[in-house]
């Protein structure tokens, strides 16, 4: 047998012995998970039935962004959303709820783009107005009626909250009764898989009376499977790193400014 063949089954079985012993002196231990928790205690969506507000959120896995939204809906009746997730990228405008709804979607596989393009046309209520393609991307513009806009919205934004939940969290503002700030916490919970979490921080602020959360800006990693030590430090030693993840989310009542976006005007003057 090779030597270095040999040093690296030593090494194997090395850690598997530690891990034996980890198992011993620290047995598997799990926390609550945040999910379990009674509902009133859960995160919620800001009030998106308001008559103006501003929202947006982020989830980036790695150093690169998975998830983004934005979102306006202004006191005169405007309504902007625009999403993105791996490979597309959406924005709608519309001008007030029973307006046209203009779409820009911007596909970065061609084959997935040439898709969406057939559906959009086999759709009665929907309009290609223009298309564009380059190496990069290929971009649709589209139009239609009988959809709301500000009704998109919400979807994202309960992504992002959802997303909160993978860890549980304490309060660390006292006992205010407008305002509520919470503290991710490290440690062993349970999903499909139990998972670790470690390096938690950052903020949750919400109203206290509803859940709802008014801005978060937190971060932790992941190590998983690791229920106990000794899958953790099993996953750290002979695992890939651990995914860190960054959330925001911002959620602002009040109007705000929102300019018709540039596309939209080119669009309405091709068709």
């Amino acid at each position: 047998m090779e030597p270095r063949t040999a040093g690296a089954i030593i090494g194997v079985l090395a850690l598997c012995c530690l891990a034996f012993v980890l198992a011993a002196v620290y047995p598997g231990t799990t926390a609550e998970p945040h999910a379990a928790a009674p509902a009133e205690e859960r995160f919620t969506v800001g009030d998106a039935d308001a008559d103006a507000y501003r929202a947006s959120g982020r989830i980036v896995v790695d150093g690169e962004k998975r998830l983004a939204f934005d979102g306006v809906v202004t006191a005169d009746g405007a309504r902007y959303h625009s999403l993105q997730e791996a490979g597309v990228r959406s924005e709608q405008y519309q001008a007030s709820p029973n307006a046209t709804v203009y779409e820009r979607l911007e596909i970065d596989d061609a084959a997935d783009a040439e898709r969406l393009k057939n559906q959009i046309l086999e759709t009665e209520d929907r309009r290609l107005l223009s298309e564009e393609s380059t190496t990069e991307r290929v971009s649709l513009v589209v139009a239609s009626n009988g959809t709301d806009v500000a009704d998109e919205i919400p979807g994202s934004a309960s992504v992002i909250v959802r997303s909160l939940h993978v860890t549980r969290y304490e309060r660390v503002d006292g006992n205010s009764t407008e305002t509520a700030v919470y503290e991710p916490q490290n440690g062993w919970y349970e999903g499909t898989q139990p998972y670790r979490i470690t390096d938690a921080s950052g903020t949750v602020r919400t109203d206290a009376g509803t859940a709802a959360v008014e801005s978060a800006s937190v971060s932790w990693a992941v190590t998983d499977p690791a229920g106990s030590y000794a899958e953790y430090l099993l996953a750290r030693l002979t695992g890939p790193d651990p995914r860190v993840y960054e959330i925001s989310y911002e959620f602002v009542p009040g109007d705000s400014n929102l300019d018709r976006p540039a596309w939209v005007d080119d669009a309405r003057d091709e068709s």
